[in-house]
């Protein structure tokens, strides 16, 4: 683990005075440790002749809920890793949604349900398409093997530093389900980031021998000796420094003080689809309108910044199962403690699991092209206990949590304060686009049909979740009554080759030198599937495009 970082006491930036002292050099500066900022820090600092710094908010990730799998749920509201972001209140659900996003050394590659999804090919030939020239699915094909350590498949890595696993633990359930589906017409698919997405199978895993890999863990430790890759945690970027049009380091506070780092060649954004368009904007980076009524200096008028924010919307259904066909009873009570014990001493067992345990590819109608809906089935089910934790439930129950691909709608996120270390405003959006609905009603209609399938539908004894009786436009209420995010917002700063975008296909930021943006708030449009795959491939390639401009 990462322990070693320190860990100075977080004070209000209000009172925090500005270091006197000269600011430290660096050839380049990298904001935001999340995985996009391990994977940069650890290629960049791959050259001996360059300084880097990486900055973290957050502190180092050495907790035994991050190595634990199933240590999940004990994140998903903790403040100390995690940003407990809440949306405004969104317009077509009248509620707030809270926004689980990783805050520390590894970012939400240390909190996540770790599966491992590609996309689909025709997710990235659609940025090349769009004006992302290099960004289409030849180019990045190989960077996925590149990244990956798994091996065994065409097409896939088996010497990256990525650990992508196959559960060491099934659930009979989870293999249930892939066989309901096969009886209800999709065909199976062995490995849905091969040839083919489409299909039903066992979900693949950021996973490494019953533990957590996290980008921490497979860029960031085996870096961390080197001389020239320095890392600060609990370091708080407030805002990027100019001079002569050009980037020219990073203000950021660091316990009681505030401290400027500059960098020789370039600053990288790389603070995730919320902190990366919130540290431009603070930086005098976007809307001149917005900027000016904030009372803060503008730098660049870039409009783009932090509009297009995308979410995958998602539905969670749950089914009654006969006793024994469900987790919830070895993960409640005492029996989690002999489960907590076998992991501890043998890396084996159900707290191995991933947040999902299968998965089914589909298409929500026969014309769409390639699959728009994702349906993760869980042998567990959730509700949140007494200290605001998940906790899995008293009654034997399964999970089947459904998610529209590639939905229409749009929001954003913006500043309502000057203060650079207030947290933004961020809207979802979610179903502002009438026809996410209308894929998600039919992503409840395709889990029905597996659920009442053999040999799943004889494990079942009940749908719970909506409920039977809910039917017709029943679907869609219950829909917007529930929807909830898949934690994958992305494409705030968003690759283009038009004015509208925010960078370019080399991820240089619009309108200024020295300064990119690497993360997955780069994607022009969401990718078909869980997003950290993708992030560590955008991380990758921007590394590669940073070292060749060195080199020119």
């Amino acid at each position: 683990m990462l322990a070693s970082m320190s860990r100075p006491p977080n004070n209000s930036a209000a009172s925090s005075p500005v270091s006197t002292a000269a600011a430290e050099s660096y050839d380049y500066i990298i904001v935001g440790g999340g995985a996009a900022g391990c994977v940069l820090a650890a290629r960049l600092s791959e050259n001996p002749k360059v300084r880097v710094l990486l900055l973290e908010a957050g502190p180092a990730p050495d907790s035994l809920w991050i190595r634990m799998p199933a240590g999940m749920g004990r994140l998903f509201v903790n403040p100390r890793y995690n940003w407990c972001f809440e949306t405004q209140s969104e317009p077509q659900l009248d509620r707030k949604l809270f926004w689980p996003q990783g805050k520390t050394l590894g970012g939400s590659s240390a909190i996540n349900g770790m599966a491992f999804v590609r996309g689909h090919p025709e997710d990235y030939d659609g940025w090349r398409d769009a004006g992302a020239v290099g960004w289409g699915w030849r180019d990045l094909a190989p960077i996925f093997q590149r990244l990956e350590r798994r091996g065994g498949d065409p097409g896939r890595g088996a010497a990256g530093p990525v650990r992508v696993s196959d559960p060491g633990y099934v659930h009979a359930s989870a293999r249930a389900f892939c066989a309901a589906a096969r009886t209800a017409g999709l065909a199976p698919n062995p490995d849905y980031n091969g040839v083919r997405q489409e299909g039903a199978s066992l979900l693949q895993f950021t996973i490494d021998r019953g533990v957590r890999c996290s980008a921490a863990d497979a860029y960031l430790k085996p870096a961390l000796r080197r001389p020239n890759l320095r890392v600060l945690t609990e370091a708080h970027a407030r805002r990027v420094l100019f001079a002569g049009g050009r980037a020219s380091g990073v203000e950021f506070r660091r316990g009681d003080a505030v401290q400027v780092a500059s960098a020789g060649r370039e600053v990288i954004v790389a603070a995730g689809a919320i902190g990366s368009p919130r540290l431009l904007l603070s930086s005098g980076v976007g809307s001149g309108p917005a900027l000016r009524d904030l009372g803060l200096a503008v730098q660049v008028d870039l409009p783009s910044v932090g509009e297009n924010l995308v979410d995958h919307p998602y539905v969670h259904m749950t089914f009654g199962v006969r006793p024994g066909a469900s987790l919830n009873h070895l993960l409640r009570g005492w029996k989690v403690y002999l489960q907590g014990a076998l992991w501890m001493l043998s890396r084996r067992g159900p707290l191995t699991i991933g947040a999902s345990q299968a998965v089914a590819f589909v298409r929500s109608r026969p014309e769409v092209s390639r699959p728009d809906l994702q349906i993760n089935f869980r042998p567990i089910s959730h509700s949140f206990d007494s200290a605001g934790r998940l906790a899995p439930d008293p009654a034997p129950r399964v999970t089947a949590a459904i998610c529209a691909l590639r939905p229409g709608s749009r929001g954003r996120v913006w500043l309502t304060s000057p203060d650079p270390e207030a947290p933004p405003a961020m809207l979802g959006n979610y179903l502002a686009d009438p026809a996410d609905t209308e894929t998600l009603v039919s992503g409840v209609a395709w889990a029905r049909r597996i659920f009442a399938s053999t040999p799943l539908g004889d494990l079942v004894r009940s749908e719970d979740k909506p409920g039977p009786g809910v039917t017709g436009g029943g679907v869609a209420d219950f829909i917007r009554e529930t929807v909830q995010t898949m934690c994958h917002p992305v494409g705030t700063c968003r690759m283009g080759a038009g004015a509208d975008s925010v960078v370019d296909a080399q991820l240089r930021v619009r309108g200024v030198a020295g300064l990119r943006v690497v993360d997955s708030s780069i994607m022009p449009s969401i990718v078909s599937g869980n997003t950290m795959a993708a992030t560590y491939a955008i991380a990758e390639k921007g590394a590669d495009m940073i070292r060749e401009a060195a080199r020119n």
